[in-house]
């Protein structure tokens, strides 16, 4: 994609291919009446027609990149705190000698987040997985209280779904980004 432009700069840019297209057509209407449209003068206002085209196909693209940016710094640092997290706890489990029984929660949620550092946010794709970057704090909250013992071990179901609602929000992200 290269650097994000502004709704305002791609719009810009937008209007001068409209500009430079009319002002050839006009150019050429002007030769058709007198002598008839010499090939350099119509083959110059395909070329305009066609980059025209071109960038119109283009824009829903450049509209989209500042917030396809936003969302590859949330999906990029969010499962690396998650990572962050699951590591905090494993540490504070030794220090503190709580039971290993734990591990079961910790050691996958610490793969889940190392699984899911190389996402990458597309045009299509990245607001479904910015979505799930955001809920995979909300999982990360619900662990943390769970193997601390400030809610009841029967929440480990709602952090289960808590998963399961995140994976699939980024397998839809992967289908739709390709």
């Amino acid at each position: 994609m290269g650097e994000a432009r502004t709704e305002h700069e791609v719009h810009q840019e937008h209007q001068e291919l409209v500009r430079a297209l009319a002002d050839q057509h006009a150019l050429t209407d002007v030769q058709d009446h007198d002598e008839g449209v010499p090939d350099e003068a119509f083959d110059i206002l395909m070329e305009r027609a066609q980059a025209l085209m071109a960038y119109e196909q283009q824009m829903p693209a450049l509209l989209a990149e500042p917030q396809r940016l936003r969302s590859q710094k949330v999906i990029f640092w969010s499962w690396r705190a998650q990572s962050a997290v699951a590591i905090a706890l494993i540490l504070v489990f030794r220090l503190l000698g709580y039971s290993d029984w734990w591990y079961a929660l910790v050691v996958p949620h610490l793969v889940a987040t190392f699984c899911g550092w190389p996402l990458e946010a597309t045009v299509k794709n990245h607001l479904a997985r910015r979505t799930a970057s955001i809920a995979l704090h909300a999982v990360g909250a619900l662990l943390v209280l769970v193997v601390l013992g400030v809610l009841s071990p029967w929440f480990i179901v709602a952090f289960l779904i808590g998963w399961a609602v995140v994976g699939t929000a980024v397998a839809d992200g992967q289908e739709a980004g390709g």
